[in-house]
């Protein structure tokens, strides 16, 4: 599992670097894969996660992610023993 933190002080810069994610994304069929964490706490966002990942879904953007949204992400990644999550790749945008 590749996790991707994206925390740009400049909102612009964060626009940018979503608006590449999403044009990748495209580009390799992921279109509509976008979560947006502020509909779920922090083990909600994890459970949904593995949820899309055990789904098959390769690469997830998530918008608007709390400090703490994000810890739980990175300590679900360091519980991946088994490697079942090995491809997936988690873009977290922080939110501002």
């Amino acid at each position: 599992m590749q996790i991707q933190v994206i925390v740009e002080q400049e909102r612009d810069n964060a626009i940018e670097e979503i608006r590449r994610i999403h044009a990748v994304m495209a580009q390799l069929g992921y279109e509509g894969r976008t979560v947006f964490a502020e509909a779920y706490g922090a083990d909600g966002l994890v459970q949904i996660l593995e949820v899309r990942g055990s789904g098959g879904q390769g690469e997830i953007l998530v918008m608007d992610c709390s400090r703490e949204q994000i810890q739980a992400v990175l300590e679900w990644q360091s519980c991946d023993d088994e490697g079942e999550f090995e491809d997936l790749v988690i873009h977290l945008v922080r939110k501002a």
